[in-house]
């Protein structure tokens, strides 16, 4: 029996998924399913989840923030801005509730540093202003 070949890329990380019989995925008409043997295609993603079935009969759960998908000779390519991929939808939730957290302490720091820098410009050219007067 043959078998698809998932790589997922993103801006960091490459992971490749073997022995899959089947992926779901959504685009922006609906669910689609692949399996082995299936024609050419290239699709974008919405973002969401993406669910394969191994061979053995085991699952494995992605969510990815939407991207392309290319498929053709069995293997599929997935290239998205990031994705997260677990054994069980329970570990792919903890993933995405960390990484949440995660990105709102970094926008918080952001936020934070750029406010730093908008005072420290306006201090300046304040400054700038008073000695130019001078």
């Amino acid at each position: 029996m043959s078998a698809l070949t998932l790589e997922m890329l993103d801006g960091h990380n490459i992971e490749r998924l073997e022995n899959i019989v089947s992926l779901v995925a959504e685009e922006a008409t609906g669910q689609f399913g692949l399996l082995p043997g299936h024609e050419a295609l290239i699709t974008a993603l919405q973002p969401g989840l993406v669910r394969c079935r191994l061979s053995d009969g085991s699952w494995r759960h992605l969510a990815c923030s939407g991207g392309v998908l290319l498929c053709r000779n069995n293997l599929v390519q997935l290239v998205s801005a990031r994705f997260l991929s677990a054994e069980h939808h329970e570990q792919l939730t903890a993933q995405l509730e960390n990484r949440l957290q995660r990105e709102r302490r970094d926008r918080t720091t952001d936020q934070q540093a750029r406010v730093e820098l908008e005072r420290a410009l306006i201090k300046r050219l304040r400054e700038w202003s008073e000695a130019r007067r001078s």
